[in-house]
């Protein structure tokens, strides 16, 4: 058999972006979803060029599911102590929980950094040396993007081995990771999140501060929902008497009564399907546990099915 097979080559990120502060960050800062489904989280709320005291930072945002403040320094060519320091500076100046550094090349001795930051350095704070590479088939003028890890922290799988999370912290992950593999085996193009040992999981709704989460609600109960919180309590309460406005038409397509909450002690709204259980998630027997996974999936993909082009003309208005 004939393999016909290209090599692949690998191009500097100026014949892309010929400027990294003017072309690159600007450009990452609108497509950070791209980097966010590399590394399994949802950042949102993204700013360029941000003030760090008298210094401003490339990318400033949020990750969404933990609510920490991501801080991003990029770097064309090899690594150097400078920008180091400002990585460093900026992480301490915005108490990032999230600290990336991207570069074309990175110096052994920056990656020890890296690694030994993610190994000593301030409990929660999370290093990441990332490459980002302009790449193209042999013979092809055509350029391709990708994302590579360098360095990621240990405690992406640390606490569940070593005994820091609680019974019912490891409970939560462990159910999330279930439903996570079951969500993308139904929607492939629905890329993996990292579950934290939280009592939700959420994920972006193509709205910046809207998203869509899987929640345990005191009660007990587990839910399906569409969580409204931007930084606009105005822009809140527009979207969902929007939505509302449809709730007929929407709880006929889903075929269930939703629960249309304002939330006004929290400035935000939340439209949820809830499902009742039998108890905390360390009390769900292993067939329970099953059936809300599954449950789980079948509501959050009609749920998304109804809502996310309701959404996408909301936020085009």
């Amino acid at each position: 058999m004939d393999w016909n097979v290209s090599r692949i080559r690998e191009h500097n990120l100026r014949s892309v972006w010929e400027n990294e502060e003017r072309d690159f960050t600007r450009w990452l800062t609108e497509n950070i979803g791209l980097l966010a489904s590399e590394l399994g989280i949802e950042i949102e709320d993204t700013r360029a060029e941000e003030a760090v005291g008298d210094f401003s930072a490339d990318i400033v945002a949020r990750e969404m599911n933990t609510g920490e403040t991501v801080v991003i320094e990029n770097q064309y060519g090899k690594t150097d102590h400078d920008h180091l320091g400002k990585l460093l500076t900026y992480s301490s100046g915005k108490n990032a929980g999230f600290t990336m550094w991207l570069a074309e090349e990175f110096r052994p001795e920056h990656r020890s950094v890296l690694e030994w930051l993610n190994e000593t350095g301030p409990k929660g704070v999370k290093f990441f040396a990332i490459k980002p590479r302009v790449v193209s088939i042999e013979g092809s003028e055509e350029r391709g993007f990708e994302f590579e890890v360098v360095v990621e922290p240990n405690e992406w799988e640390r606490g569940v081995s070593d005994g820091s999370f609680t019974d019912t912290e490891q409970s939560y992950r462990q159910f999330f990771v279930e439903m996570v593999d079951a969500y993308s085996q139904r929607r492939p193009n629905w890329y993996k999140l990292k579950p934290g040992p939280r009592n939700y999981l959420t994920f972006s709704a193509g709205i910046s501060g809207v998203r869509f989460g899987w929640v345990f609600h005191q009660g007990p109960e587990f839910s399906v929902e569409l969580y409204i919180s931007t930084s606009n309590k105005e822009r809140n309460e527009e979207v969902f008497e929007a939505l509302k406005r449809e709730q007929t038409r929407i709880e006929e397509n889903l075929g269930v009564e939703l629960e249309w909450e304002r939330l006004p002690q929290k400035q935000a709204c939340r439209i949820k399907r809830p499902e009742e259980i039998n108890g905390t998630i360390t009390e769900l027997t292993a067939d329970q546990r099953e059936y809300l996974v599954e449950w789980g999936v079948n509501a959050m993909d009609e749920f998304q099915e109804d809502f996310e082009p309701r959404l996408s003309a909301l936020g085009s208005n």
